[in-house]
């Protein structure tokens, strides 16, 4: 299979877990805003699960442009991932439905978890079959350790004080994921120029 065959096939199967969240989004009673604001906890974490997956979907294309060749491993772990990323749609229901439920919070994190290490496994299988560590490099390492940190504290956090804190540690953990690469690689590229001078 070619490189080009997986990432769209794996474009196509976000796309339609992120179309199925919206459809999943529950109507409002009424047509009054008293009636929208009664789902705010449904359109939060629509949002949060949206923007968590576009965050991954972005991250995804800026390393995957750079390699030249997949084996069995990287489609298998594409498919692993996005297993655990078909189930978005009914686990962000769940949690609207049940949003400061400890239960239903932590069942949101499972996933997250699971898609965030299959992906991670996912990385080094590319990286491995293009005979390259870079997707192990010391830079990366940091912030797969600051992801899962943030949603490690989330967990304590929602456990321990109020169980919709965890879904705030995951956007976060979305957006470091997200920003603090093109911040390191500004850094790096800022001390290249310094080295060559």
């Amino acid at each position: 299979m070619s490189k080009e065959r997986l990432t769209a096939f794996t474009d196509a199967i976000l796309a339609i877990i992120m179309t199925i969240l919206v459809l999943e989004l529950e109507k409002p009673e009424t047509a009054d805003w008293a009636s929208l604001w009664a789902l705010r906890s449904h359109f939060f974490s629509y949002t949060i699960s949206f923007f968590w997956l576009g965050a991954m979907w972005v991250n995804m294309h800026n390393h995957w442009h750079r390699i030249e060749k997949i084996d069995n491993k990287v489609i298998w772990w594409s498919i692993i991932m996005l297993f655990f990323a078909s189930f978005f749609p009914y686990v962000t229901d769940f949690v609207s439905n049940h949003f400061t439920s400890l239960f239903a919070q932590m069942f949101y994190s499972v996933i997250v978890i699971c898609v965030s290490l299959s992906n991670m496994a996912l990385g080094r299988a590319v990286a491995r079959a293009n005979g390259s560590t870079s997707a192990l490099d010391y830079s990366n390492r940091k912030i797969v350790a600051a992801d899962l940190i943030i949603k490690a504290i989330g967990i304590v956090l929602a456990i321990f004080v109020y169980p919709p804190i965890n879904m705030f540690a995951v956007i976060l953990a979305g957006c470091v994921v997200t920003f603090l690469p093109h911040i390191v690689n500004r850094k790096n590229k800022k001390l290249g120029e310094i080295d060559a001078v």
